[in-house]
């Protein structure tokens, strides 16, 4: 048995990734900024001593090109199902066909996220059933679990602000032990755009999401007087 670490990805498209912060920048921009959470994504997880890394890609019915050129060493799965509990349940269910005894999955959108924070999910799933990084926005940016378990993820509204609290509700009542890390933010708006870059400049580490930073300082200008990019 060994532990396993999936990122959920998408190929990179215009028009189908960051579509919340196209008031802010071009289609083209969106591609750039999310291909530079996507890199430093695998940074991240380069530091991860974990058996088996998997890549949950979704290539909109076509070959992940991008994704494939940049994650060579993982293994590649294409994500099943109608909505993201499916999808997430789905790709648990691949973990643990392949011989996972701890699964954690975590997106593209946290670029700063810690590997410890990583590694502290895995150490509490040998004492929890269900682990869970929960999002500002009320949802959460990893989760972790020993076993598949389709119940953990029914009746939830995704995308909503209720997706960690309904999520909570459904582990309570199936009788699963929860462990949660801290609360962070994900990038899905410009404010938290302003957010990542302010909280950026306070990380003397520039290895941290160096990715990111090349896109911002070459490309963004913030300003948080009045809350645009110019």
């Amino acid at each position: 048995m060994r532990d396993s670490l999936i990122i959920f990805a998408k190929e990179p498209k215009k028009g189908r990734v960051k579509t919340r912060l196209q008031d802010y920048l071009s289609e083209i921009q969106c591609v750039n900024l999310y291909k530079a959470f996507l890199r430093d994504t695998l940074d991240l997880t380069d530091k991860i001593a974990c058996e088996h890394k998997i890549l949950a890609y979704d290539a909109y019915g076509k070959s992940p090109r991008y994704l494939k050129k940049i994650a060579v060493r993982y293994t590649f799965y294409k994500q099943k199902g109608e909505c993201l509990g499916e999808r997430m349940y789905n790709a648990f269910r691949f973990a643990k066909d392949t011989g996972a005894s701890k699964m954690v999955i975590i997106g593209s959108d946290s670029p700063t996220l810690p590997a410890s924070s990583i590694n502290k999910a895995f150490g509490l799933l040998g004492r929890a059933d269900v682990v869970l990084g929960p999002s500002l926005d009320g949802g959460y940016y990893l989760i972790g679990l020993k076993s598949p378990c389709s119940g953990l993820f029914k009746g939830i509204a995704w995308s909503s602000s209720t997706v960690f609290k309904d999520t909570i509700k459904n582990a309570q009542k199936l009788k699963k032990k929860v462990a949660l890390l801290d609360k962070r933010y994900d990038i899905d708006d410009v404010r938290a755009l302003f957010r990542l870059k302010n909280d950026l400049s306070k990380i003397r580490n520039r290895s941290v999401a160096r990715w990111t930073r090349k896109f911002m300082n070459s490309v963004i200008q913030l300003t948080d007087k009045n809350d645009k990019i110019v």
